[in-house]
């Protein structure tokens, strides 16, 4: 059997994981803010959804240069 000699960092990002399917289609929130009757309505919770990355490349003003830019997509 083979192995590593020496320790290695390891590859990809932890902010994925678990790589498995969702639970349920639809956001939760789990924690709402106190209503106030005498102050007006307000926004009390906002769903996110985790939908991945979405990468744009756009041209800067120095021609055949390129700039990268990551957005991430919320529902």
């Amino acid at each position: 059997m083979s192995h590593r000699k020496f320790e290695l960092p390891r590859h990809g990002f932890l902010g994925f994981l678990p790589r498995k399917r969702a639970s349920r289609h639809r956001g939760k929130v789990k924690a709402f803010s106190k209503d106030d009757p005498t102050k007006p309505c307000r926004l009390t919770a906002f769903l996110g959804y985790k939908a991945g990355m979405t990468h744009i490349v756009r041209e800067v003003e120095k021609p055949g240069s390129m700039l990268a830019l990551v957005l991430s997509t919320t529902l």
